[in-house]
């Protein structure tokens, strides 16, 4: 799936259905100005936070 930034968003949620996979932005639920389900991908978003990395996982 081509997400641009929401691929690697604190906020994005995974949400699968029968045929596809959505991209959720949970954002939605508090502020009215970022969209439920964006269309994608998202190459710019004021919300944009970096998700945390897997664990286990070496950062440098």
């Amino acid at each position: 799936m081509r997400t641009g930034l929401c691929g690697t968003c604190a906020h994005q949620r995974l949400v699968p259905a029968r045929r596809a996979t959505y991209s959720m932005c949970r954002l939605a639920a508090e502020d009215p100005r970022f969209p439920r389900y964006p269309p994608l991908p998202v190459m710019r978003c004021a919300g944009y936070a970096p998700a945390a990395p897997p664990e286990g996982t070496r950062t440098r």
